[in-house]
């Protein structure tokens, strides 16, 4: 079972003294005030801060059998994993996470650099980043990944992909026309995704892809994924949900996943079997089978949301009625990105949702690109950690980067809408953390979250999350009150972060490379 954390103690401006035993490491968190400077970059002067936060950061001290260096506090909880009663191997692989939160800094890879840029990064990538040779030696034959001098090479081969991945994409199109990579087809699920060369080269067609595999099934493949620039999770079909919203996705990748096919409707030159499902459009099939098992969901069958829910043992009726043939399929790419179609017959969800998608539009055009201290063409991949009806993405989408859409729990459930725009995202609790390795995202963006994510827990929880997050020499764009930025400027301070107020709104952060001795 999880647990979240709920702490009352605060930080900022208050002196704070307390040890922590967060079961994989302890932190010493002291809180003294001073004064600061707290000059905007548009030259006015925003409030002084009152007080800095002098944190005595620690590394997080693991257990044997988990990376110093890639550390996933709730799926390296080894502690909850050894306890748990069922030896079900996938359970093992789900969500487990420490209560509090630890407050500990991930150590780096000794002679981490910064990434190498998009589009080189789909090729190759720095090996002393993600220093992990077996899964080099154990899918040699496969034309995975190689070591080549300072870097891992990714050829663009796999078990799957005999000719390469661009021949496989071409050849799945040439069975299923329908498919329509790019206008029809503009999200992608790829389970067991190895280290995501399917969903790289989808790029080129203008398709995302969620590429999915559970931690470690195969050394790092999701880290290797993030580190090629290419939109990755970690997460398993085990026991529970995926943190996704039904009808989600317009394809399912499954490539030797492990799932024992009994047809196969194509094959290639090489002798790759391929098989393809299409999911009907109303529910008239399912109404006409002799025996109703699996039975189709119903209100009975409980929530439908998926945060640490069981998986269904149901099928999901399709939107429309068996009288009803039109089909429910998303519009095209990209008219789908403005459109509402999928909304409900609301005139004030569509009011928030054409509000939400003009302010970004121009917020991000007149400020982001002109005021910040980023450099926007070295960003590859964002997380938009509160992500509404997904206007900062969509105002994003003509920049050679992609954006991780999260809708964080108890906030309005927005991510059905984000998915219909042909855009990704996960749900997620912030007071835990989340399923991806350190040093990952370019730029994290949090807009007006703070204030209710720390009526549940400490501040200091998410800052760590933060920095286990971004990579060093990268970004932290918060937007939100005063207040709140005055309460998370000290403590980022404190983690060496450089830091600057824009136009009263934002503050913008630049991770370091320092970490504790």
């Amino acid at each position: 079972m999880h647990q979240t954390a709920v702490s009352a103690s605060g930080v900022g401006g208050v002196g704070v003294r307390g040890l922590v035993d967060v079961g994989t490491a302890s932190v010493l968190g002291v809180v003294e005030a001073s004064a600061v400077d707290a000059a905007g970059v548009d030259g006015s002067e925003a409030e002084d801060d009152g007080a800095v936060a002098e944190v005595r950061w620690e590394t997080c001290k693991v257990r044997r059998g988990v990376s110093a260096t890639d550390y996933i506090p709730c799926l390296d909880n080894i502690r909850a994993i050894k306890a748990l009663r069922s030896r079900r191997h996938m359970e093992h692989r789900e969500r487990h996470c420490p209560a509090p939160p630890p407050r500990c800094l991930v150590r780096m890879p000794a002679g981490y650099r910064l990434p190498v840029p998009w589009p080189r990064s789909r090729d190759m990538i720095w090996y002393n980043n993600v220093p992990h040779p077996k899964l080099v030696e154990y899918k040699k034959d496969q034309n995975w990944v190689t070591k080549s001098g300072d870097y891992l090479v990714f050829p663009g081969g796999g078990t799957q992909f005999k000719d390469g991945v661009a021949r496989y994409i071409q050849f799945v199109e040439q069975i299923m026309p329908t498919i329509q990579w790019g206008t029809h087809t503009r999200t992608v699920l790829d389970v067991g995704c190895g280290v995501a060369s399917f969903g790289g080269y989808l790029l080129d067609r203008n398709v995302i892809t969620m590429s999915l595999a559970p931690k470690d099934e195969h050394e790092a493949q999701i880290q290797f994924a993030l580190e090629r620039g290419i939109p990755a999770f970690l997460g398993v079909i085990g026991t529970q949900k995926l943190p996704f919203p039904d009808n989600a996705f317009d394809v399912v990748h499954c490539a030797r996943c492990r799932v024992h096919w009994t047809v196969v409707k194509s094959e290639d030159i090489n002798g790759i079997g391929v098989v393809i499902y299409q999911k009907p459009t109303s529910n008239s099939c399912y109404l006409e089978r002799k025996t109703d098992e699996p039975h189709l969901c119903s209100k009975k069958d409980g929530s439908r949301f998926p945060w640490y829910a069981p998986l269904d043992s149901c099928i999901l009726p399709s939107a429309v009625s068996s009288s009803d043939e039109t089909s429910n399929s998303p519009l095209l790419w990209p008219e789908r990105l403005i459109r509402y179609a999928s909304l409900p017959d609301d005139s004030a969800t569509i009011e928030k949702f054409d509000a939400d998608t003009k302010y970004w539009k121009q917020v991000i055009s007149e400020v982001y690109y002109n005021d910040f201290p980023v450099n926007w063409s070295s960003v590859r991949n964002v997380m938009d950690m509160n992500a509404g009806y997904g206007g900062f993405a969509a105002a994003l989408v003509d920049k050679a980067l992609w954006v991780m859409n999260v809708v964080p729990i108890g906030q309005s459930d927005t991510l059905p809408v984000i998915f219909s725009r042909g855009l990704i995202g996960v749900y997620h609790d912030w007071c835990e953390s989340f399923n991806t390795y350190p040093r990952t995202y370019d730029v994290l963006h949090m807009s007006d979250l703070l204030g209710s994510l720390t009526k549940r827990c400490d501040i200091l929880e998410v800052a760590a999350e933060v920095d286990r997050i971004l990579r060093p020499g990268r970004w932290l764009v918060l937007k939100d009150t005063m207040y709140m930025m005055k309460k998370m400027r000290p403590i980022l301070r404190s983690l060496h972060y450089e830091t600057v107020i824009v136009k009263r709104q934002f503050l913008v952060a630049t991770k370091s490379f320092w970490r504790p001795r």
